[in-house]
Order: structure tokens, then C-alpha cells, then sequence
């Protein structure tokens, strides 16, 4: 028994689950951080080792795996906190709810692996990139923190009627409470909203304090008659440095992807944006006018 199992050895975990022979174990949880700690509690102290921890309400089951609901306990979640920082620092902690903010199916199974291979490794047991564990852990991480980096670089905020800025984002990694406090410090006076419509989360700062709230959907007040203007600046500032003889398409989308586009109002095509309507993006914006006027333009 390596030495972080003392930390839970005396876990009240209840009866161990019957398993299906030969089957794979899988963890269920809620989707919380706690909940994934106290699955990695749970996979301790029942000495299993499952294969992957994942969502319940996300789950497509297989007759091969053999499924085991995992409550979440505070408690069990703050031992398991408390010993990842005692005995492999902050660091590896912050490292632990980046991977967390993954969209990958199997970070579960990614996080319970790397910890376990921690804890008996040591503290700088980061750095040992040769190993499955440890380089499949820093590869999400990799991925969560890319994710964030081009949030940073690629958002757009519209002017409200309300004075509120908003920005719609639509990222692969639940990066929003990575990238709020940034702005935050950035936007200091200006209240602003940054909503995430994959994950269902958005973040509300109000010139005091910034805060994360679950939101299916969000209605709004229509943007202000600035925000226009504010767009044609942009728009116009990003033509005029385009240099037409040297446009690289692939170039620009391997600096850009396209996948942002939706929400830059700079690609909307310049014959749409004058009387393009009020829509959630540029991109349907475009569209509900090409179908309207029947223009053979179709944004990807």
C-alpha cells in the first residue's frame, strides 16, 4: 500500500460492488470536481482500479464494462485535495482541476491513472514525460490551456442597450473560469458577461468581483446602436490591412481557425454587414440573410 491509501484507508465507503468477470469497471459520477475527488477516494479505498471515471447522465453503456455509481462527499473530496497538495504541491493540484476543465471522455480514467503513479513517484513526478501516466496527463493539460490561450486571443465582446458587454463563446474545454479573471483585471470597469454555450456555464463580473452561474440559455437586451459603429471600426480596420495579393487562406486558418469565425464579426461578408439583423452570431447573421436575398454565400 503506497503511502497516500493511509490517508483514506479508513474510508466509509460501504460494500464493494459484485463485478461482472473480465468486465471493465467504470466510476460514475456527477460532473463535479468533487465528485471526480471522491470517485478517486472511492477507487482507493475499495482497492479497484476502474478504468475510466465518467458522467453519469453522459453514460452509453456496454455489456463489457461493469458500471459503479460514486456518490460525491465533501469530505472524502478535501482528504483527497489535502493529500494531492501535501504531498505533490499546489502545482500539481491546479494541474489536476485544468484536466479537470477537459472534454475528453477518458480524463477519469487520465487523472486516477497520473495520481496514482504520483504519489508513488514523488513530488516532481511531473516532469517524468517518458511515462503513459504523466504524458497523457500533460497532453490534456496541454489541450485545456491551448483552449484557453485562444479564448484570450479570439473572444468578442458586444455593447448591450443595458451598458453590459457580452461575449458568446463555444469552446472544447470548459476554459471560462480560466480565462474570466483576465478580463477582469482588463476590463476592470466594465461589466461584462461571458457566456459558454457548450457547457452550459457562464461567468458575471460586475467592476467588483466575477462569479461562474450554470445557464441553459441566456435573453438578453438587443446590442446598443454603438455597437455597430464599433463593429464597422473593426471590420474596416481589418480590411484595410488585408494586402489582396498576398491572401493565404491556409495560412490564416492555421493562425485562426475557423471554427472561431462564427463569432468574429470581422468575417462577415462585406456585402452582408450594413443590413445584417440581430441574430446570436455573425454567422447566423449571414446566413438568414443569404437565404433571404438568395446569395450564393454560405459562411462555413
Amino acid at each position: 500500500m503506497d503511502s497516500f491509501s493511509y490517508l483514506i484507508a479508513d474510508a466509509e465507503l460501504g460494500s464493494f460492488s459484485t463485478l461482472v468477470d473480465d468486465a471493465e469497471l467504470i466510476y460514475l459520477y456527477d460532473g463535479t470536481l468533487e465528485g471526480m475527488l471522491s470517485a478517486i477516494f472511492a477507487a482507493y479505498g475499495r482497492h479497484e482500479d476502474p478504468q475510466n471515471i465518467v458522467v453519469a447522465d453522459d453514460l452509453q453503456e456496454s455489456m463489457l464494462c461493469s458500471y459503479v455509481p460514486i456518490k460525491t462527499e465533501e469530505r472524502y473530496a478535501a482528504r483527497v485535495k489535502n493529500g494531492i497538495i501535501e504531498k505533490l504541491g499546489d502545482r500539481v493540484y491546479e494541474d489536476v482541476k485544468r484536466v479537470f476543465l477537459s472534454d475528453d471522455t477518458a480524463k477519469g480514467g487520465i487523472l486516477l491513472r497520473y495520481l496514482r503513479y504520483a504519489f508513488k513517484a514523488g513530488r516532481w513526478s511531473f516532469t517524468h514525460l517518458s511515462e503513459p501516466p504523466v504524458a497523457d496527463f500533460i497532453e490534456l493539460r496541454r489541450q485545456v490551456e491551448n483552449e484557453a490561450h485562444y479564448m484570450l486571443m479570439f473572444i468578442r465582446f458586444a455593447h448591450l442597450e443595458n451598458g453590459i458587454f457580452y461575449s458568446h463563446i463555444e469552446p472544447k474545454a470548459s476554459v471560462v473560469p480560466l480565462i474570466t479573471d483576465h478580463f477582469a483585471k482588463r476590463l476592470n470597469v466594465q461589466p461584462f458577461i461571458i457566456y459558454d454555450s457548450v457547457h452550459g456555464l457562464a461567468s458575471v463580473y460586475d467592476t467588483n468581483r466575477w462569479w461562474l452561474v450554470s445557464a441553459d440559455d441566456i435573453q438578453l437586451p438587443a446590442q446598443s446602436q454603438l455597437e455597430g459603429d464599433f463593429q464597422a471600426l473593426w471590420q474596416s480596420f481589418y480590411d484595410t490591412i488585408a494586402i489582396k495579393e498576398r491572401t493565404n487562406p491556409r495560412c490564416q486558418r492555421n493562425f485562426m481557425p475557423k471554427r472561431f469565425w462564427g463569432n468574429m464579426c470581422e468575417h462577415i461578408p462585406p456585402e452582408l454587414r450594413k443590413q445584417r439583423p440581430e441574430t446570436k452570431t455573425p454567422t447566423e447573421a449571414a446566413r438568414l440573410l443569404a437565404a433571404n436575398q438568395k446569395l450564393l454565400i454560405e459562411p462555413q
